[in-house]
């Protein structure tokens, strides 16, 4: 590494200082300019009580595909220094910052921070099932192959736990090909908690995930008769035996274009939305035809299945599907 001396102003140092009074100051993003580190507006919590995903979610308009920084990020009580080096930002400022990179923890104070680690790509920052997999690295004995080592060798002395670059087992793929969704849905998704509460959701023309019904007191008789027969849906239903289920509904009537998409929405849908609203799904129905809605209290998936989304079951980040070892190696040689 050069000996650059990094240039850090007194508004860095303020905003800095700011980030460890306010433990309402979820993150700190600071921008390299040649030498200099320039500090952005600060994100805040919500509120203490909200989740570390929802508080996550909160990032959204800070990380960019295009555009590396440093983000400082409070998790629990701890500060993670984070350089975050997207692939389709210029190659010359990744080097940028992976060069600095060291350099800018000691000038801040490396006993401030608890890892300092490199991200590159915002589902790896954004999704707490990626900090999830990352304390299991580091619980584990984590082999040579399961870590993606970044251009920078990382040997050096330093106070801070520094585990560079981890590749996730798994792409995040549900977060990063979620269908948007309304704030209806979204408001409708946080109102699940009752018996007969029911929530039924499908994509519209644009592919944005929109409400079509809530209700509450609804008796599981009378739920395959909400079920339109025209086009595919998402049905919520909190069942009287407290069970929180996931139908989806792809009629036969309906158009292979119309099932398909739907079909590709699922992910985003349960995983992401849903998990970011903190509903957390008991039991997973696939039907065709409303008649066939049968409520089972099982650990199997129910129903005929051609949704390859609702067949395997979960392992690191992502749902699995027949065919995706067949799919990892093919994307894993595309350079």
């Amino acid at each position: 590494m050069a000996n650059t001396q990094l240039d850090i102003s007194e508004a860095v140092q303020d905003a800095f200082s700011s980030l460890i009074s306010n433990k309402l100051t979820l993150a700190l993003p600071l921008a390299l300019k040649d030498t200099t580190l320039q500090a952005l507006p600060a994100v805040y919590t919500k509120a203490p009580e909200e989740s570390f995903q929802s508080n996550l979610n909160l990032l959204n308009d800070t990380l960019n595909h295009k555009t590396s920084l440093y983000l400082l990020l409070r998790r629990d009580d701890c500060l993670f220094a984070i350089t975050f080096v997207p692939f389709m930002a210029p190659v010359a400022e990744r080097e940028m910052y992976l060069k600095h990179r060291q350099e800018m923890a000691k000038l801040l104070g490396e006993g401030h921070f608890k890892t300092s680690l490199i991200c590159k790509e915002p589902a790896e920052i954004m999704d707490a099932r990626s900090w999830v997999e990352r304390d299991g690295h580091k619980e584990g004995n984590t082999s040579q192959e399961e870590i993606s080592q970044c251009e920078d060798s990382h040997e050096h002395d330093s106070n801070v736990s520094d585990i560079g670059y981890k590749k996730n087992k798994c792409r995040l793929c549900d977060r990063r090909m979620k269908n948007k969704i309304t704030d209806e849905a979204l408001a409708g998704l946080g109102k699940l908690g009752d018996e007969g509460d029911c929530v039924q959701i499908s994509l519209n023309s644009d592919l944005v995930l929109s409400l079509d019904m809530q209700t509450s007191s609804l008796l599981p008789s009378d739920l395959p008769s909400r079920l339109p027969t025209t086009h595919p849906t998402f049905t919520f239903y909190r069942h009287p035996n407290r069970r929180l289920y996931f139908i989806f509904h792809s009629p036969d009537s309906a158009t292979v274009q119309q099932r398909m998409k739907h079909t590709m929405a699922i992910p985003g849908l349960v995983n992401v939305h849903a998990e970011d609203c903190g509903v957390h799904v008991d039991q997973k129905i696939e039907i065709h035809e409303p008649e066939e809605l049968v409520f089972e209290e099982s650990d199997e998936k129910v129903g005929k299945f051609r949704s390859l989304y609702l067949r395997g079951g979960w392992e690191g980040t992502e749902s699995q599907y027949e065919g995706l070892e067949r799919d990892m190696r093919f994307y894993d040689a595309v350079r």
